[in-house]
């Protein structure tokens, strides 16, 4: 079966892209998420508790503690190891991985001048231990698949005009993740953890916007957490929104980093682009407060540019 995570990046920051990731495992036998983490014990890690220098294994968790420990190296580290395992290749920067695991093209975002030249935009490098891939499938547990899909905020700003709620936006988003998920492997029982959204617990009527000719089922689940069923195919698929996924699922602790991963880089390149004309202007990670003070910093490069701030911030 495939275990699907999915998760997303930047979601409240006021600069910068919306980026949900997913990443699917396959598994030899029937299992549930919570597995995957024990079986690869040696091989993968929490980002928490103590290490030794020497630790050969990857930390793969929720990307806010892997970035908070380690930064954007260990996010790097974590996606790259992920893919070598499954024989993807190791991305090299933002425009390698955009091509590789992109949704779109490095070209797709050629319209905002600050995301240009995503090559310079370098991943940190990690050579993986001999025999990588073959340690995960002695396991029984095999990466198939990392997807990232990266919203622009001028994108961003013409879907809140359309759909009028941020919320549905962001599902929008990550189920378009889900759907291209099902068809790449079409026969595959699935199991999808996704953190909740908002603090939502009811996914219902989402849901069946999305699968409208599917008899999806929801299910029990302990607290915290929403559970729906249906088949398709001849298969069954089963969903999750769980509360913190990204810590209890390895697979969206992976979706969570690689979005994570794939914002920061595109970040890099923003502050660089603004960098380049306006010397000594500080940086931003695009957060409300601290955008609102980069847009002010930045304000002479805004208007002498002619940028039009509908690409450049969001207007929720």
């Amino acid at each position: 079966m495939i275990h699907l995570g999915l998760d997303e990046a930047g979601y409240g920051p006021l600069l910068g892209p919306l980026v949900v990731g997913m990443a699917a495992f396959r598994v030899a036998d029937v299992a549930t998420a919570e597995d995957l983490r024990p079986r690869l014990e040696g091989l993968v890690t929490r980002a928490k508790g103590r290490r030794r220098k020497d630790d050969p294994t990857v930390a793969i968790d929720d990307s806010k503690e892997v970035h908070g420990r380690y930064g954007v190296e260990g996010l790097a580290r974590g996606v790259r190891a992920a893919a070598v395992a499954g024989g993807l290749g190791a991305p090299e920067d933002l425009a390698d991985l955009l091509a590789r695991f992109g949704d779109r093209p490095p070209e797709a975002f050629a319209g905002d001048p600050w995301f240009a030249a995503p090559h310079e935009a370098r991943l940190a490098p990690w050579d993986a231990p001999a025999g990588w891939p073959a340690a995960f499938r002695l396991r029984g547990v095999e990466p198939v698949g990392l997807r990232v899909a990266p919203v622009t905020p001028a994108e961003l700003n013409e879907a809140f005009d359309a759909v009028g709620n941020k919320g549905r936006v962001l599902f929008l988003a990550t189920a378009a993740l889900l759907a291209w998920a099902l068809e790449a492997w079409p026969t595959d029982d699935v199991e999808a953890v996704l953190d909740r959204q908002g603090g939502r617990l009811d996914y219902a009527a989402d849901l069946a916007s999305v699968f409208p000719f599917h008899d999806l089922a929801r299910e029990p689940a302990p607290a915290g957490e929403s559970r729906y069923a249906f088949r398709t195919g001849g298969r069954r698929v089963r969903l999750r929104f769980v509360t913190k996924g990204d810590g209890v699922s390895l697979a969206t602790g992976l979706a969570s980093m690689a979005a994570k991963l794939t914002r920061e880089l595109f970040m890099a390149r923003f502050n660089a682009w603004f960098l380049a004309r306006h010397p000594g202007l500080r940086s931003t990670a695009g957060y409300v407060e601290d955008g609102r003070r980069f847009l002010a910093d930045a304000a002479a490069v805004i208007d002498g540019e002619g940028i039009d701030r509908r690409r450049l911030v969001r207007s929720r």
